[in-house]
């Protein structure tokens, strides 16, 4: 059901996403994707700090640091469904969702993560991010 969901832009063969850190969760707008189309995601590194800029999806093989200069993460999603954004601590998490070239998404949704240990971080965030 895609009601009211925004596919991200297709300029030409990419897909520009921006990629926040709003409420402690990465937030991606807009945060569905096609299946098959190149995905450009720029980090706003106003938000995203310390450890969340390390950041991974599993399902499609992305981990990357982000940092001045570097904040362009690139990758293909190759099938549909709900997957999982997270830091490499797995204290900052997400989800978006990809959709074939019909606009039709799957059932599948990937498990969350397991629960890592606090980093010692007041309200959610971790020790090291000074936020």
């Amino acid at each position: 059901e895609l009601t009211g969901n925004v596919v991200a832009v297709n300029t030409g063969e990419v897909q520009e996403v921006s990629l926040q850190f709003k409420n402690y969760a990465y937030v991606l707008e807009p945060e569905t994707f096609t299946a098959g189309v190149p995905v450009r995601m720029e980090v706003d590194l106003s938000t995203v700090y310390g450890c969340m800029r390390d950041v991974r999806i599993p399902a499609f093989g992305v981990s990357q640091y982000v940092s001045e200069g570097n904040n362009i993460i690139e990758f293909t999603p190759t099938k549909t469904g709900t997957f999982n954004i997270m830091c490499s601590m797995n204290m900052g998490r997400g989800t978006f969702t990809v959709v074939d070239q019909t606009g039709t998404t799957s059932d599948f949704i990937e498990a969350a993560p397991a629960e890592s240990g606090s980093c010692g971080g007041a309200a959610g965030g971790c020790g090291g991010c000074g936020g």
